[in-house]
Order: C-alpha cells, then sequence, then structure tokens
C-alpha cells in the first residue's frame, strides 16, 4: 500500500512549468475561498517525503510541482481532450471545466478525510470529586459499568481504541490500551494530547466516561458531518452557549490547536471550539441525551429515574 495515498497531495504535471505555477496559485486562491487550506511545493523549493508528511498535518490539500520520483496523485493540466481519458492522471484540468474540476477535486478531499482510520479515547482520569467515587466504574443497565458501555458502542464504529488516564478498569476491559498521562499537563488536555501523539495520523474520536446515555446513532452522526477543511466537530447543544469538547471529533491537524494551548497553559479543551476551521454543529434533539454527562450524585439519581441529567 503507498502511504502517500492517505494524505491530500497531488503532483501537477503537463503544459509548462509557468503555466503548472500559475495555475497553481489560482487553485490555490479558489480553494481558499472555500476555507481550504492550500501548501504549495514549486520546482525552485523541491520537496522530500518528509515535508510532505509534516506539511500534511497543517494543510487541507498540498500541491507538488511534477515530483515524478514520488508515488502522488496526479492532476493533469491538458487542452486535449484525448488525453482526458487514458488513465494517466487521476483527475484532469482544462480550460471551461473549473467549476466541475474544482467539484471534483473537493469530493475526493472529502473522500480522503473519510478515509482516514478513526479511534476513540475515554479519559477515565477524572477525580471525579463531585460523585465520590470514580464515575466510569459506576454500573448501567445489566450490571456492566459505563465504561464497558461506552466500548461496547464504540468497538464496532472505529477503528481502534484506547484509555487514557490512570483509573482502574474492569478486568474486563484488560486487553484496552492504556496510555499514560503527558507529565506537567493536568486536566483532560494530557489525554487528549497522550492521544494525539501516540497515533498522530489518525483521527481521534474522544469522549468523556460520564457519559452513560451514549449511543451508535450519536456517533454515526458525528462521523458522518466530516468534512474537508473541518478540523474537527466540536458539537454544541440547543440552547448552551458553550460546545462539547468532550465527545467530539478531531482530525490530524486538531493536534496542533492543542498543542498550542498546552504551550500556554491554557487546559481548557473547548477553547479549541473557537478556531475557524473547528466546526460546531448543533446536536439533533433526538440525539441530545448522548451529551448528557452525569456529575453528581442528584444527577445519577435522575438518569436512574429516567428523568435526564443535566450536564455540567
Amino acid at each position: 500500500m503507498n502511504p502517500l495515498s492517505e494524505i491530500p497531495v497531488f503532483k501537477i504535471v503537463g503544459k509548462t512549468l509557468q503555466e503548472r505555477s500559475q495555475w497553481m496559485c489560482w487553485l490555490r486562491d479558489e480553494l481558499g475561498r472555500r476555507c481550504l487550506k492550500t501548501s504549495l511545493f514549486l520546482p525552485e523549493t523541491g520537496v522530500t517525503l518528509m515535508e510532505l508528511y509534516e506539511q500534511a498535518r497543517r494543510s487541507d490539500i498540498i500541491l507538488v510541482d511534477s515530483a515524478d520520483e514520488l508515488p502522488l496523485r496526479t492532476i493533469r493540466l491538458s487542452d486535449d481532450e484525448v488525453l482526458m481519458d487514458d488513465g494517466s492522471a487521476d483527475l484532469f484540468f482544462s480550460a471551461g471545466s473549473e467549476h466541475d474540476f474544482i467539484l471534483e477535486l473537493v469530493q475526493n478531499l472529502i473522500d480522503l478525510v473519510k478515509k482516514r482510520p478513526v479511534w476513540a479515547c475515554i479519559l477515565i482520569g477524572g477525580k471525579s470529586s463531585r460523585m465520590g467515587r470514580p464515575k466510569h466504574l459506576i454500573e448501567g443497565a445489566g450490571g456492566k459499568t459505563w465504561l464497558e458501555q461506552s466500548i461496547e458502542t464504540l468497538r464496532p464504529l472505529v477503528d481502534g481504541l484506547v484509555l487514557s488516564g490512570g483509573g482502574t478498569v474492569p478486568k474486563t476491559l484488560a486487553d484496552v490500551q492504556r496510555l499514560p498521562d503527558i507529565p506537567g499537563v493536568a486536566g483532560p488536555l494530557t489525554g487528549i494530547l497522550a492521544a494525539m501523539r501516540w497515533q498522530p495520523g489518525v483521527s481521534w474520536l474522544l469522549l468523556a466516561c460520564d457519559m452513560p446515555l451514549l449511543n451508535r446513532e450519536a456517533v454515526e452522526w458525528l462521523l458522518q458531518s466530516r468534512q474537508a477543511g473541518q478540523w474537527g466537530q466540536v458539537p454544541r447543544l440547543k440552547g448552551n452557549s458553550y460546545c462539547e469538547p468532550l465527545f467530539a471529533w478531531y482530525d490530524i491537524y486538531a493536534a496542533y490547536l492543542f498543542e498550542e494551548q498546552a504551550l500556554n497553559s491554557n487546559l481548557r479543551p473547548g477553547m479549541v471550539a473557537r478556531h475557524e476551521k473547528v466546526n460546531t454543529p448543533e446536536v439533533p434533539e433526538s440525539l441530545r441525551s448522548a451529551w448528557e454527562n452525569v456529575n453528581t450524585p442528584a444527577q445519577l439519581y435522575a438518569i436512574e429515574k429516567g428523568s435526564g441529567a443535566g450536564t455540567g
């Protein structure tokens, strides 16, 4: 398998060097109007595999002039319609096809985003001071802990799953990968960074351990909302002014946002939702309960009685 097929990088071939350079600048501007960040590698700059991988974590698409030695997707520039079906490129561009080409390219980028592996990370390192006992070990229906319930829901929907934090886990979960906290970083941010540093090439579904009404429909809705150019999907509940960063999806690009927060000693993960590249969709009312977390004995009593739990 070609690992470069996993990242949004295209080499541009055809026409003259000057025409390719002008076209790449045109495409960068067009994609910029669609809030897509483009990086260009022109002949005078050259490019290495390491540079491509590094830039892929900062850009929605990378355009490289020629680079014949690299096994990249190809966009061919040509005015010859005969070449349009010769199989020599993944995408073709000719004068007059601007609109259709942009639509095809954006769909290609969306497909890449949705093909990227999704791993889930459940944070179990909280003190549970208001509840008075570890929340992830509270038993729900059928005698299973909330943590066991969450993992049972998530496993069929993600490519991998880890636990972050030092909390005790049931023996039934002995096979689940555990990640240590990042030294010098406190709160949920330490678990988030642990996951993103451990597997930087995947996107992450991050969850708190105190959402006992998590369900398959909510996870599917969140993952289906992924789009090219969006570094994360951090939902918000109707009527709330804040977002829900701990049942949210983050693409590989979001790692830089969390790293920046750590450098600035900003430990509130919800701040990432303010970034222009992070989407904040409103949760459908039919799925709202999946985002309701339980922090106190009173909220636990309410949810056990079927009246719901307040978020906090």
